[in-house]
């Protein structure tokens, strides 16, 4: 297991302190950066690659 409890456990954390804080704006932002954080630490991780969801040598339909 990668931390991944614990990373639940403080994202849950985090989206609740941010509600508390600044209402529906806190929230949302809270809930941005724990997206992004989590598609950063995936890629980290060897999860995903970024570097190839994002080169401008994308081959595929279209």
């Amino acid at each position: 297991m990668r931390y991944a409890t614990l990373v639940g456990v403080l994202v849950g954390f985090l989206l609740a302190v941010g509600a508390l804080w600044a209402g529906i704006t806190g929230f949302l932002v809270v809930a941005v950066l724990c997206g992004v954080g989590g598609i950063v630490g995936a890629h980290l991780e060897g999860l995903i690659d970024l570097r190839a969801v994002f080169s401008s040598g994308h081959r595929g339909r279209g």
